[in-house]
């Protein structure tokens, strides 16, 4: 008996973990393929905020401005 145990212990860890990773793969995936399209008011909400950074212009004919670069702050070092 002890060899048994001695032999299968590592399927024993091994298998659950491979199934919880499987589980949480496919969960993921389900997410990710099952999102519904934006509400109406939630739409309206983005539209209007990408008109208040500049990203929409009234004039099609003109590309769209890149937004501003954002500068790094420099990190603080430790002492």
């Amino acid at each position: 008996m002890k060899k048994i145990i001695s032999v299968y212990w590592p399927f024993a860890i091994v298998v659950p973990l491979a199934a919880a990773a499987y589980l949480h793969i496919c969960g993921d995936a389900a997410l990710r393929s099952s999102q519904a399209p934006l509400a109406a008011d939630q739409l309206t909400a983005e539209l209007a905020r990408a008109v208040s950074y500049g990203m929409v212009d009234n004039a099609a004919t003109l590309p769209a401005k890149p937004m501003r670069a954002v500068a790094a702050m420099p990190l603080a070092e430790a002492s």
